[in-house]
């Protein structure tokens, strides 16, 4: 497919910040956007721009859930509990190994983390354990397994459901009985997990997706096998965009020994479009982004070990609508319905506003306008602003 020409994302953000250390997970509302990094630091802002509090954790923090007044984040060994209006720490518990996932109730009143050891002999995880609390700190329940889950989703009655790897893969359901094990349609590995508009959908090793509708399992789901591992998952409204990573010479890839491959399905898993990056370079994140004058978009980011690609293509015909480039790699990304956030491992993150960037996008970007001059100016935005 053809490429939009590159731009500069600091010409079309709504903000910009750099945090002290590469940014390691991001949390955005219909208010604030919360990130953490790998130092530790967490910082929430409004959608303004301006901060609202600060904290400092333990460790790297690697993920977030929001529920009620609390905000719970995963940071290296320890779970922590802060005040969504302040960020004072409520509490904090060490886990065994390190910390993976967290998800909790709409209420923030139950929370589930898990954490797994790593056995460098073997090159896998060996155990884990799926932690339970209550917004007080204390252990509801601490149950052990021999897999690392790679995907949560929690209820708001406290039910949760992991998704496993080797070596009975398949499906944990935990609830306040303990755990109970089912298999999936496929037993290959899962490897990342969504919670979409219509259904839940699990990535496997083997390219496979595991539709979940309405608490039941489809043994034969609407979307077709990949040809390669599924790295990530995006639900748009109209469908659902797969990341898949393929090996050269793979037999039913047929893309020249391209490595990255991002594919758009309707919710039926009709094929409507599909894009493949140069070999060595791979699809890690591809996401629902907000729409450019009434037409839905998707975000698609790539990694070559030395630059990053943003691309923005329209959901339904995959036009490209433009492309960014840089020199560090994008760690993680969220959206919702009017904005979206990456954050990148130089610590900078940029937030997205939909009206803003189709004005942008419109505008041709000025060649004879230096970066430094476009950072300078964007900076003195931020302070009127803030």
């Amino acid at each position: 497919m053809e490429q939009a020409p590159l731009r500069d994302l600091s010409d079309v953000a709504w903000f910009e910040r750099t945090m002290p250390a590469g940014v390691g997970a991001l949390h955005l509302d219909d208010n604030h956007l919360l990130a953490g990094d790998w130092d530790g630091h967490i910082s929430c802002w409004n959608l303004e721009g301006k901060e609202i509090w600060n904290a400092e954790t333990s460790n790297r923090v690697s993920g977030f859930a929001r529920g009620g007044e609390y905000v719970y984040a995963i940071c290296g060994r320890d779970l922590v509990c802060l005040n969504s209006i302040d960020g004072t720490i409520n509490w904090s518990a060490e886990l065994e190994g390190s910390s993976d996932l967290v998800a909790c109730t709409p209420d923030g009143k139950h929370v589930i983390a898990t954490s797994s050891v790593f056995d460098i002999e073997v090159n896998d995880f060996m155990e884990s354990t799926i932690w339970r609390f209550d917004e007080n700190g204390e252990i509801l329940q601490q149950d052990e397994i021999n897999e690392r889950p790679w995907s949560v989703e929690m209820r708001g009655d406290g039910v949760a459901h992991l998704a496993l790897g080797r070596p009975r893969c398949g499906m944990i359901r935990s609830d306040s009985e303990g755990l109970h094990w089912f298999p999936l349609p496929s037993d290959a590995p899962a490897t990342c997990g969504l919670v979409g508009r219509a259904n839940t959908v699990i990535g496997h090793a083997d390219g496979s997706l595991t539709c979940i509708e309405g608490g039941m399992v489809l043994d034969e789901g609407p979307f077709a096998k990949q040809p390669g591992s599924i790295e990530s998952l995006g639900s748009t409204p109209n469908g659902l965009i797969v990341a898949s990573t393929i090996e050269s010479g793979t037999a039913g890839a047929g893309f020249g020994g391209a490595e990255g491959l991002a594919r758009a399905y309707d919710l039926d898993g009709h094929l409507r479009w599909q894009m493949e990056t140069p070999q060595g370079r791979s699809v890690e994140h591809v996401i629902d982004g907000p729409n450019l004058c009434g037409t839905p978009s998707v975000w698609i980011l790539s990694w070559d070990l030395t630059s990053a690609i943003v691309e923005i293509r329209s959901e339904m015909e995959g036009t490209p609508e433009a492309r960014f480039e840089a020199s560090f790699r994008a760690n993680v990304c969220t959206a919702n319905s009017e904005h979206l956030t990456i954050g990148f491992d130089d610590g900078t993150l940029y937030l997205i506003q939909g009206d803003l960037l189709a004005r942008r996008l419109e505008s041709p970007s000025d060649p004879t306008e230096s970066h430094d001059n476009r950072r300078v100016m964007a900076a003195k935005l931020r302070a009127l602003r803030g």
